[in-house]
Parts: C-alpha cells; structure tokens; sequence
C-alpha cells in the first residue's frame, strides 16, 4: 500500500525528457514507483488530471537563513513550489560565529536578513544546520560564508588574510564542510568580506575544491576605488583554485538589454578552458538589500556598534554620506521597503530621492539619518522599469539565458519589511508564466530542468531533482495553462495562482494555495 498516490498527471520527471502519462507511488519520504496506471491501494489519492506533476523547485538563491526559524511554515517560498532553499548566500550568514561575535553580526545584517526573536545559541555550522531539520516546510542547503570567516578571524578589518589569521580560516573551512557545507559563497559588495583581495579567495578556495566544494559569488565592481572586471576575477580564482564556479543573480538589466552573448561570453570561453562554471537568475529587473551596502568600505570597519557610533558623531556621519556608493545611481531609483521601529512607516514604499526632496536634504543624509534612527535594520527595492517595450526585452533575456545548460533559477528572496521585492512570492511561478508565453525560446521540460536537477546536480542533492524511484518524494503539482505570480512591487506580499499541490518528503506541505502546518523539511544533504 502507497502513502500517497498521484494519479493521472502529465509527468515532468526533471531530466528534461518528453511528459509522460504515469502514476506517482510514495512510501514515506520516497517515491517507490513510476509507472503507468498504478492500481495498489493507498491512504491518500492524488487526482491530477490535467496538470502537471514535476520534482520540486530548487531556490538557489534565497535569504531567509534566521527568518525561515521564525516564520517555519514560510508560505511565501512553499507556495510558489520550492522546497528546497539555499542558504548562506553573499558571504553572509550565522555559521561558524562565535558566541561573542553572533548577536552583533546578527545585528548588522538585520536589514538584509531580519532580526527575529530567536535563542541566538548556536556557533557550529552543525548547530546551525541542525536549526532547519524537521522544524520547517521546506529542505535547507548550506553554503559556507565568507565573511563569516573572517569575522572570526580577522574581524571586521580592512586587510587581507595571511599568515596564521589565513591558516586559521582554512581551518574553519575544513570544518564548515566536514560539518555539512556544500558551498563557500562571497558577497564582494557586503563587509568584512569586500575587505579580501584576489589572493586570500584562490588561497580559501583551494580548501574548498579540496574538500568537495564549489566557489559562490555575488560580483563586485569596485575595489579599493578603481573599477575593474569582476567576472574574470571569479573565473580567475576558479582556475587558479581548481574550484568549480557558480555566479549569483548573473543576468541582463534595463542598461544592456538584449546583450546577452555578451555577458555569458566569458563564462562559455572558461568552460571552453574547461573551467566548471554556473550561473543563476531571478526574473526582475531591479534588486533589493540593505542601506549599509551604500556606505564606504572605512564606515564598516569594527561592526555594528562602530557603525552606530560614526553615525552618531557629526564630523564621521558627513564623511560617510560625502564618501557613499554610487554604483546603483539616482536615489529616486531607491524605494524604501524595511523600517522595522515603526518610527517611519509613511516612508515605506517611497523613494529616498522623493523624501530627500520633500525635507530638503541630500538623499545621502536622509539615509544616514534612518540608518541612525533604525539602528541599521534599513531595507531597499529597487524602482522598476515602467515601460511595457523594456519589461518585453527582459523577459526574454530571461528565458534566451536560461536556455543555457549551466544556468538555473535563485529567488534572492528577502523575507523581511513590509513592503518587499515581489521575487520573494512570485519569481518560480513568474518564469513559468514566461515560459508559457514565449514557448519557441524554451520548452516547459527544459524549463522544470533547470529548476530541478541541473541545481539538485550542482548543489550535491543526489537523492533530488527528478521522479524516479528511491528519489525523495519532493513534488510540485500545477496548472501549466494557469500558473502565474500575482506579486507585484506596489503589492508584493500576494502569493500565485495555479500550483495546486506541493509535497516535501512525502508530505503534504501546500494544498491549493494553504500550507498544511507539516514541517517535514531536512538539513540537507543528510
């Protein structure tokens, strides 16, 4: 007898092979049959005619390292069909972090991240992971972060690794894989890790092709103020390494639409040199983060509370709004999204430049000044394109890129503020809804393998990614005619249409558009 029975569903297995018509038996946590028209008996009866039925979603990208323990039933992923996220990303999570240094990383990176009402106790990448297994709908994948490390080696300092502070992160990197890691990310925008030269990551990175792993990275352009080419720096310390390369959110925008030969150029000519490199999207044009990614590399240094206290000093606060980023340009592109105090609520949802204008001040010093009043716990969205020909040329970079065999999809969803990027709740049923529309640029079975097992494959997810027997019973269950995000920048907390059945490790997890309370998500891999 089946615990569950899927029957009369038109089968995407994930390996990118024509649907088929068969039926689905699960026992347990497994998928213990596919074949067609099952007749055993069973306690739970799946009837999907007419939809589809397809491994589950891969987020590769995704944000909710502390706010996924709060918020554990997490609708706003399992409903889009993901059940499985990866965290650790940019360099930035809560494992290894030492007692001491915990609680005020977590501090520093509250705008990003949240800063929820937790037993901030563990320090491991062990104790950390074991957080997310079977207390949370949806699996969880480690990657080790880089800042992490040399917070706990170097602190918060502008200097690169070297001599026994180098030995002791390769030793913490050692352990972070020993203990579960399947990644070691960077955030070259994001501090202490942007404080690293090229050197320190081929050093770091040849621990982690040692130890199994590939090298994650969120670009940086600017370095010590001179711009230079970041994607041949990754490239770089993958060669040099030894270590496979995976780039974060690597796609066009509203600036070099329709270039999109020119971007994937360099990574095809270091597949060509036989480098081992992907690359992952999410399908919006503009992004979202934290106000501290505006500030100038000096201001981080000593964390959160020196952070604070420069802000707090005339003289220091000045120098930091004279010395601000301007990498992402006019502050009228800049919406509020994250004011958590409540200090400032008519704030959210407009832009820097337009509340600037309004008191008469440097957009610059409005955001000094929040930042002050909110303690750092500031979070941005990046205004849209409003014109409809952009929105179109996009769409299609979108699916023209992940046509490619190395790419995949990552949310970089940012489960925090009020009013947030709509990726969080519309990006995996959006790309669904794209592919419907422009079915000569990719087939839906192509499409379900780039979300399914080209991540599983690059994420060390064996037991994952496609339907076939002794596969864990991760499972997505939608309208291949009807699914659509309906989250949008000015409504983003709006979850989509048409999945109608998710099951995570066998277990029902989301039921036409409810999750079910089950919380059968692993700490993975096992």
């Amino acid at each position: 007898m089946f615990d569950i029975l899927i029957k009369n569903g038109e089968v995407i297995d994930g390996t990118g092979e024509p649907r088929q018509r068969v039926d689905i038996g699960i026992e347990g946590d497994k998928i213990t049959a596919v074949e067609p028209r099952l007749e055993a008996e069973s306690k739970q009866t799946i009837d999907a005619s007419g939809l589809v039925v397809c491994p589950g979603f891969v987020d590769t990208h995704v944000h909710s390292d502390v706010m996924l323990l709060q918020n554990e039933q997490h609708a706003a992923g399992l409903l889009q069909g993901i059940t499985t996220e990866v965290l650790g990303q940019d360099g930035m999570s809560y494992a290894p972090t030492s007692p001491k240094n915990l609680k005020m990383y977590a501090r520093y990176l509250a705008g990003l991240n949240g800063y929820p009402e937790l037993d901030w106790n563990w320090s491991s990448v062990a104790e950390y992971r074991a957080l997310f297994d079977k207390t949370v709908s949806v699996n969880t994948v480690y990657m080790l972060p880089h800042s992490n490390i040399r917070l706990e080696t170097l602190g918060f300092k502008d200097i690169p690794l070297h001599g026994e502070n180098l030995k002791r992160a390769k030793d913490l990197i050692k352990q972070g894989f020993d203990e579960g890691a399947v990644a070691f990310s960077t955030g070259l925008s994001y501090y202490p890790g942007s404080y690293c030269d090229t050197e320190e990551l081929v050093e770091l990175c040849k621990v982690v092709a040692e130890c199994g792993g590939f090298y994650v990275t969120h670009l940086r352009t600017v370095f010590r103020g001179e711009r230079f080419d970041p994607v041949l720096e990754a490239i770089e310390i993958g060669e040099r390494s030894l270590s496979p390369v995976h780039f974060s959110h690597y796609r066009t925008g509203p600036n070099n639409l329709g270039r999109t030969d020119e971007i994937v150029a360099p990574l095809e000519a270091a597949i060509g040199r036989g480098v081992n490199v992907t690359a992952e999207l999410y399908p919006y044009p503009g992004g979202s983060s934290h106000g501290l990614i505006f500030f100038p590399p000096w201001s981080h240094e000593g964390g959160t509370d020196a952070v604070l206290e420069r802000l707090s000093n005339p003289e220091t606060r000045l120098r930091t709004a004279e010395d601000y980023d301007k990498t992402l340009g006019s502050w009228h592109r800049i919406r509020f999204s994250h004011l958590p105090s409540g200090k400032n609520n008519d704030l959210i949802g407009r832009t820097i430049g337009a509340v600037a204008e309004e008191r008469g001040i440097n957009g610059e010093d409005l955001l000094c000044e929040l930042m002050l009043q909110e303690e750092l716990k500031v979070g941005f969205v990046e205004v849209p394109p409003t014109d409809e020909a952009t929105w179109k040329a996009f769409d299609k970079d979108i699916l023209t890129l992940l046509s490619k065999p190395y790419y995949m999809v990552g949310s970089d969803s940012i489960p925090v503020g009020k009013q947030p990027h709509p990726r969080g709740y519309g990006c995996f049923p959006r790309v669904l809804k794209l592919q419907r529309e422009h079915p000569e640029l990719m087939s839906l079975e192509t499409l379900i393998q780039h979300l399914t097992s080209i991540p599983a494959k690059r994420f060390n997810l064996k037991d994952r990614g496609t339907l076939e027997p002794s596969k864990a019973a991760d499972i997505v269950i939608f309208d291949a005619d009807a699914v659509t995000d309906t989250a949008t920048y000015d409504q983003p907390k709006r979850y989509p249409k048409g999945i109608e059945y998710v099951l995570v490790n066998g277990q029902v997890a989301a039921k036409q558009g409810q999750v079910t309370g089950r919380l059968a998500g692993r700490a993975l891999p096992k």
